[in-house]
């Protein structure tokens, strides 16, 4: 029968938000950004066209939030695994940031946990960054997911 552990990790810094500096978004980033992936929609680009829009002007593209620099949230100390793999990341949009829109980000552990797959144990840890306005609007978010996991070296297996 397989030798069960107990997963060991600092459970006190579940939750615990690291604010941010709030960052102004402006016409010159919103520009640059539609540049450099070629997005055309007018409601980004072309400030006659999106006043004419739903959101009454113009708008940034729904993921130019992911730019900028967020916090890094205490650290779990998860004690498994020699290897980080990405896991994901899913992005949650709440309301258009506009030129002008002051965001302020804010990061936090939220959740740790293993499961038992094909491969193996597997530890899941989620962090989750959430973007607000000056009007205190939360306008985006996101959730990003780190795996670790115990690798056998190659060279374990050589010779």
């Amino acid at each position: 029968m397989a030798e069960v552990t107990t997963l060991q990790f600092n459970r006190s810094v579940i939750g615990v938000e690291v604010h941010g500096e709030p960052q102004e978004i402006t016409r010159e980033q919103i520009r640059a950004y539609c540049e450099a992936v070629g997005e055309t929609n007018p409601l980004y680009t072309d400030e006659e066209a999106a006043a004419q829009g739903p959101f009454g002007g113009l708008i940034a593209p729904p993921n130019l939030f992911t730019l900028l620099p967020t916090p890094q949230p205490p650290d779990p100390e998860v004690e498994f695994g020699n290897v980080s793999i990405g896991g994901g990341k899913r992005c949650l949009y709440y309301a258009p940031i506009r030129p002008g829109d002051v965001i302020t980000p804010s990061s936090a552990i939220v959740e740790v946990y293993e499961k038992t797959g094909r491969s193996g144990r597997m530890v899941f840890i989620v962090r989750r960054t959430s973007y607000v306005n000056q009007q205190g609007e939360q306008v985006a978010a996101a959730e990003q997911v780190t795996i670790r996991r115990n690798v056998e070296s190659t060279e374990d297996h050589i010779g």
